[in-house]
């Protein structure tokens, strides 16, 4: 199921997937299945409440690193352009992960248990569905959310996450994720 969301005083369409049904509605706030009044142990709890409500993450840096134009121009290496800033952010249950997404990265977020070698680079949305350079991973086997392509300047959008665990983010872009490394995680607590 997809929801697109618009946010027109910015310009903003987000197009987010959802592989299985939330307990709670899907807008910017994400559930991958709450149990009502289900309990948390001390020390979890206590974990929790050290850790903080927020996060920003940023994809790539728009300042830092050569660019792509014209043709002839790049340097062939992985730079700051094509980085996943910090690489692992601890928020408590119920906090939001800012994620602040630069041109040319297409993120998406997976269910806790997914790692990085699980990921099918094979699976690629089928050609003329996306901007036809570059390739696009299109990997729906545990995928919570997914964003949008986009080749204008720095998007943010909120993410909350409401069960604890650790959840694998990464660019779909295909050489980002493959050869760039582009992949993070979010430990909610």
């Amino acid at each position: 199921m997809y929801r697109r969301i618009a946010f027109p005083l910015l310009g903003i369409v987000l197009t987010l997937g959802c592989e299985r049904p939330p307990t709670s509605p899907i807008n910017t706030t994400l559930n991958p299945g709450a149990t009502p009044g289900r309990q948390t142990s001390a020390a979890a709890s206590s974990v929790a409440a050290g850790a903080p409500h927020t996060a920003i993450v940023q994809f790539g840096r728009e300042q830092q690193g050569t660019d792509f134009f014209p043709p002839g121009s790049h340097d062939g290496s992985f730079h700051a352009k094509d980085a996943i800033r910090p690489r692992t952010v601890v928020i408590r249950a119920g906090g939001t992960v800012t994620f602040v997404i630069s041109a040319a990265h297409k993120i998406a977020v997976y269910w806790p248990g997914k790692q990085p070698s699980d990921i099918d680079i094979t699976s690629l949305e089928p050609p003329g569905t996306s901007f036809p350079f570059p390739p696009i991973i299109n990997d729906p086997s545990g995928r919570m959310l997914r964003g949008s392509l986009d080749f204008g300047p720095p998007q943010p959008f909120d993410v909350t996450f409401d069960q604890p665990g650790r959840y694998l983010v990464i660019c779909e872009v295909l050489p980002h994720f493959a050869d760039a490394k582009m992949s993070a995680w979010v430990d909610v607590k």
